[in-house]
């Protein structure tokens, strides 16, 4: 049948197959009812022919298609005009050539597939990936459909002939009129089959067209199309016949496959004759009595799987079913199959399209309206208020301490947790109310015709709902949460009215949990401060009023510079210099962190690099920076990443990249990016550790590579006994798991001192020097060498730094 597929079927597949699987059959399916529309309509067999070639090639993608018969090349497109191989196409038909040489393309594999009913052979020739199952399957369709069209040509042309030849002979005329009748009966018959199924005629409309068809064509007294029965395995069952009563198809509506001429066609996969109904192996019991004498019995097939049946009965016909009448039957099951198909293929799309919908605007955790859903209902809701002037309440709910429940639990306790408290959402508002999820533990509630009184209430009732205890993990669980309060009227923006309850919630919040919060215009006008900081902030990032200023990290034993830290300011035109902690928050918030994270670790690559390049000294200075939760989350972070190194000339061990702890927490699943990092070739470093609930086991899973002590536990090292404890089982984990210390925020002597008493000897902090800006930064560290020959122990005291990673070198 082919040269070099059978084997590779199973292995790649063409391009574009993977989309094709989506759907299964679908892709197949369509194709097959194009090609059908096409080559059924055209005038003669040549035209027919050459349409099949190029509707074959274009759907299966090769770069050569012929048809090989008898007499030589009937039709080819792939090559110039006049220069088609044909001594090489009649080898490849004859499986004789598994390559064939297609100019511009090369060395093609060859798939031969034989026309069904004619003595030829479609060629197809394509370079790159073997033809997949599903492909080979569509072009064996495509060729038994060729060979139905081209055999309906013949007779048309046929007909055509046996009218001149009635003319000429009187005696004849009438009997070959009536043939050509019949034959024109069949053409008609079928082409309108065809047209139902192009059109996307109901399925059953379709089956009952040829179940009729067959009826009036064969003039049998029973025909039945019968299908594999979901619900009854090992059984099909009549989806349309003719010439049976209601009590016959309540009768044998249903029978195992195997009984009869039809079930014998499905077990099989073959055309069925029995010309003596009553003396064949297994006939239906009830046909047989009444005296069926003939029956005759078509497979039909469904994403190339045996699915039914088409069968014709007589009780007069004595002679049994000639070749024609066997050929009739299956060109009528070959349209059953392929009308099968495109209303799966069609049924697959809307099923997916109505999935995919689902999937965009509900939450796949717990079924609710997502965010773009929520903001489309809203938008609705306040629509229909602005006619009559009715309030709209939105209620913004957030649980409290939630990320407590997933250290304590674990994620999994946490996603119950939510479906638990969706549930309990849509128990305790009213049903024309929307409820729904906006993002982690966020909730909300649309209330229409709710004005100010009635959301008060609303908010009460949810709050205690919530608080009622859950069981959870063989414990009795009490969860609260913030709610915000928002009325608004016809004339609002969805999304601005979304951003006061969130305003309104985070209030309620910053008040002690556990409240409702109603917004008002002094919410109003924190909201618009930092709707008007996130507008300078976008400005600023545009012109370049960012400054990044780096502190030094120390080896105190030798006071060597071990690293510096970027520390990103903002040089407002009104206000001066801003601190992170004015403006970081509304970056993180509105999204812009990411754009600006990318700003800063390229200028902090390029500052690090010069100042090697001025200082080769230098060389074993580290640049760290710090990456946001945003940041991280960033699928092009790596290639961010990768970008800035490249255009600084800065090798990658040069760059720490900073996160916090809480990022090892709350991006668990992100082990993935944590490597492709490391596989940079970069240092991984996890910032104010001691504040953000990780485990020895997140440290175990993540690769990094140093810790940073947060400057809550070295503020009191000098009075702390508590401070100190934490302090020492930090540094005894890292030496455990083979990590670097750096304690930061180091202000004091005293400070310094217990630190190095302790074993903690990397420190940062304004004792050995303030955060400058990049122009002054060469001048700073050269100080930090100059005292007691530090330059020349830097050589020794990164070497001492660098024994102290080493071992994190080898970590997975």
């Amino acid at each position: 049948m082919t040269a070099g597929c059978d084997g590779a079927a199973d292995g790649p597949t063409a391009g574009g197959e993977a989309d094709r699987a989506a759907v299964p059959g679908g892709w197949a399916a369509l194709r097959l009812a194009e090609f059908l529309e096409r080559v059924s309509v055209l005038p003669d067999a040549s035209a027919a022919a050459s349409a099949a070639v190029e509707e074959a090639a274009e759907a299966l993608e090769a770069e050569l298609v012929g048809l090989v018969g008898a007499g030589g090349v009937l039709a080819a497109v792939g090559y110039p005009a006049g220069r088609v191989p044909e001594a090489e196409l009649r080898a490849a038909a004859a499986g004789q050539r598994p390559q064939l040489d297609v100019p511009g393309v090369g060395p093609c594999g060859v798939l031969t597939v034989p026309v069904v009913g004619e003595e030829a052979t479609l060629v197809l020739a394509r370079s790159g990936a073997a033809f997949s199952r599903t492909e080979v399957g569509l072009a064996r369709a495509m060729a038994r459909v060729l060979g139905l069209t081209l055999g309906m040509r013949r007779m048309i042309d046929a007909e055509r002939a046996l009218r001149a030849e009635s003319e000429r002979q009187g005696r004849e005329r009438a009997r070959l009129l009536a043939e050509v009748r019949g034959r024109q009966r069949l053409l008609e018959r079928l082409y309108a089959i065809q047209r139902a199924i192009s059109h996307r005629a109901p399925v059953q409309d379709v089956f009952d067209a040829i179940t009729e068809g067959a009826s009036v064509l064969f003039g049998d007294q029973v025909v039945g199309l019968r299908l594999l029965d979901e619900d009854h395995p090992g059984s099909v069952r009549l989806v349309s016949s003719r010439g049976l009563s209601p009590a016959e198809v309540e009768a044998v509506g249903r029978s195992p496959i195997g009984e009869g001429a039809g079930g014998l066609a499905v077990a099989e996969g073959r055309l069925v004759v029995w010309d003596r109904y009553a003396r064949a192996d297994a006939p239906i019991e009830h046909f047989a009595r009444a005296g069926l004498r003939a029956a005759m019995a078509a497979p039909v097939h469904q994403d190339g799987q045996v699915v039914g049946s088409l069968v014709v009965a007589s009780y007069d016909r004595s002679d049994g079913y000639g070749r024609d009448e066997q050929s009739m039957l299956l060109a009528f099951a070959e349209h059953a199959s392929i009308a099968l198909n495109d209303a799966g293929a069609l049924e697959a799309m809307r099923r997916a399209f109505d999935d995919a919908v689902r999937r965009a605007t509900h939450d796949h955790l717990t079924g609710l309206p997502n965010r773009t859903l929520v903001l489309d209902r809203l938008g609705h809701a306040l629509a229909r208020a602005a006619r009559p002037q009715q309030p709209v309440s939105v209620l913004f709910i957030d649980i409290d301490r939630f990320k407590a429940v997933n250290d304590s639990f674990g994620h999994g306790a946490g996603d119950r947790v939510l479906r638990e408290v969706a549930r309990r959402l849509r128990d305790v508002v009213r049903p024309e109310d929307t409820v729904g999820r906006l993002a982690g533990d966020e909730f909300v509630v649309i209330g229409e015709d709710v004005g100010e009184g009635a959301a008060r209430d609303m908010a009460a009732r949810v709050a205690a709902a919530i608080a009622e205890p859950m069981a959870l993990e063989g414990r009795e669980l009490v969860i609260t949460a913030s709610i915000g309060v928002v009325g608004a009227q016809g004339s609002s923006d969805p999304e601005g009215v979304l951003q006061d309850a969130d305003v309104a919630m985070y209030r309620a919040k910053e008040q002690g949990r556990n409240r409702v919060q109603v917004f008002d215009q002094a919410l109003r006008t924190v909201r618009l401060a930092r709707l008007d900081l996130e507008h300078d902030l976008r400005r600023a990032l545009r012109r370049g009023e960012l400054a990044v200023h780096y502190q030094p990290a120390v080896w105190w034993p030798t006071g060597a510079v071990i690293a510096v830290e970027a520390l990103v300011r903002w040089e407002h035109p009104d206000r001066g210099i801003l601190p992170p902690a004015a403006f970081v928050p509304v970056a993180e918030e509105s999204g812009l962190i990411v754009a600006m994270g990318e700003q800063v670790l390229a200028e902090a690559c390029r500052t690090l690099a010069d100042v090697r390049a001025d200082r080769p000294e230098l060389d074993a200075v580290r640049m760290a920076v710090n990456l946001s939760a945003r940041q991280f989350a960033d699928p092009d972070l790596v290639d961010t990443v990768a970008a800035a190194l490249l255009a600084a000339g800065l090798p990658p061990e040069g760059l720490w990249l900073e996160i916090t702890e809480s990022v090892l927490v709350e991006e668990a699943e992100a082990v993935s990016t944590f490597r492709a990092l490391k596989d940079l070739g970069v240092h991984l470093v996890v910032d104010d550790f001691g504040t953000g609930f990780s485990s020895l086991g997140y440290l175990r899973r993540f690769p990094v590579d140093v810790l940073k002590i947060d400057r809550t536990f070295v503020e009191g090292l000098d009075s702390s006994a508590e401070d100190r404890a934490i302090v020492s089982a930090v540094l005894a984990l890292a030496g455990a798991l083979g990590l670097a210390v750096i304690a930061e925020g180091v202000e004091t002597a005293a400070q310094r001192d217990q630190l190095d008493r302790l074993g903690c000897h990397a420190m940062q902090g304004l004792l050995f020097g303030p955060a400058v800006p990049a122009a002054e930064l060469g001048g700073l560290l050269a100080r930090l060498q100059q005292p007691g020959g530090l330059r020349a122990a830097h050589g020794a005291a990164a070497s001492s730094w660098a024994a102290t990673r080493s071992s994190t070198s080898s970590r997975p």
